[in-house]
C-alpha cells in the first residue's frame, strides 16, 4: 500500500509538470486518476519483480537440495553395495563346493 502510494504521489508529480494547469476538477480529477493507474502499474511491475527473485531462490535453493541428496544418496548406496559384497564372499566362503 505504501509504495502504491509512493509511486502515485511520483506520477502525479511528473504528470503535473507534463500538462500545462487547466482550470476546474476535471483536470486535477483527470490526473489524480492517471497518477493512481501509473502508481497501481509501477507497484505491480515492482511486485512482479519480487515475485520473480523469489522463484529464482527457490529454484536454485531446490537445486541445491536435490544435488545435496544425491551426494548422500550416492554415499549411502555405495555403503550398501559394499555391505552386500561383504555379504555374498562371507556367503561363498561358507558355502561347500562341491
Amino acid at each position: 500500500m505504501r509504495n502504491a502510494l509512493l509511486a502515485g504521489i511520483g506520477w502525479l508529480g511528473i504528470l503535473q509538470s507534463w500538462n500545462a494547469p487547466g482550470p476546474g476538477m476535471e483536470t486535477t480529477a483527470r490526473l489524480i486518476g492517471m497518477a493512481t493507474a501509473l502508481g497501481t502499474l509501477t507497484t505491480l511491475v515492482f511486485r512482479l519483480g519480487i515475485w520473480r527473485q523469489e522463484m529464482e531462490n527457490t529454484k536454485a535453493n531446490v537445486g541445491a537440495e536435490v544435488r545435496a541428496y544425491r551426494r548422500e544418496s550416492t554415499a549411502n548406496f555405495d555403503r550398501i553395495e559394499r555391505r552386500l559384497d561383504s555379504i555374498d564372499r562371507f556367503i561363498a566362503a561358507c558355502t561347500p563346493r562341491a
